[in-house]
């Protein structure tokens, strides 16, 4: 059974999911975890998909090699095309690695027509036909990010997160107005392309992803681990070709 550890650089945290073959065993966010782990047990490769830049990309890998030397690693890149889907962007390597693995996972593991949303950091929205044709997509901040950039780029609009409550009707404090404000775009933002895409399949993965959508009312298949799965499909392939 071969065991591949799949590492998921993204903009806040590492995600580490080890796969037994084809299924997930575990995912960590833990390094220290992870390195105690494999005091006895070695991954047979590597797949790392980092949006970070190059440089920590690089500190990341080296790491990783460090650790594990006789590992092969395997750097995860967005492409023109792979597993049977065709990136849409005119410059392939332009679009998120992360994006660009949740539409092969979401396409091999769901199919048909979908809307692929991954609400972290940033909250990301992509397209998928039946054919594994990727039709672009749309980035925003993500609710934190939201919030944090009002706290950061003005002078007087501040509160701390015990003021952070649930009230009826119009917010009638700073806490109030900031967090159910960034909370009513994001969900008009996709309002409006579920609207466009109403009789798609819609595929959620995210710490936020599941509430909004719940709020919406709008029916979602939940998987975690999209991106880890979309690594595995990609890294699987990249291996088949080197041999």
């Amino acid at each position: 059974m071969d065991r591949i550890l799949v590492v998921d650089a993204g903009n806040t945290s590492i995600k580490y999911t080890l796969f037994y073959d084809s299924k997930v065993v575990w995912q960590y966010r833990d390094e220290e975890a992870l390195k105690i782990f494999y005091s006895t047990q070695r991954p047979a490769a590597i797949y790392v998909a980092s949006v970070r830049s190059e440089s920590a990309t690089n500190d990341i890998v080296n790491t990783l090699q460090a650790c594990f030397p006789a590992t092969a690693l395997q750097l995860l890149y967005s492409q023109a095309q792979a597993c049977g889907v065709k990136n849409a962007y005119d410059e392939p390597a332009r679009l998120g690695v992360d994006r660009w693995l949740t539409v092969i996972a979401a396409h091999h593991h769901i199919g048909g027509n979908l809307v692929v949303v991954d609400a972290g950091t940033a909250i990301k929205v992509d397209v998928v036909s039946t054919a594994g044709e990727h039709l672009g997509g749309y980035i925003t901040p993500g609710l934190a990010l939201m919030e944090q950039s009002l706290l950061t780029q003005t002078a007087k609009v501040r509160y701390v997160a015990e003021e952070v409550v649930t009230g009826n009707g119009l917010p009638n404090s700073t806490a109030r107005a900031v967090a159910e404000g960034c909370y009513e775009m994001v969900l008009g933002f996709l309002g409006r392309i579920h609207n466009d895409y109403a009789d798609y399949q819609w595929v959620v993965t995210g710490g936020d992803g599941e509430v909004l959508m719940a709020k919406l009312g709008i029916s979602v298949i939940k998987q975690p681990y999209l991106v880890a799965l979309g690594a595995k499909l990609v890294g699987d392939e990249q291996i088949r070709g080197q041999k």
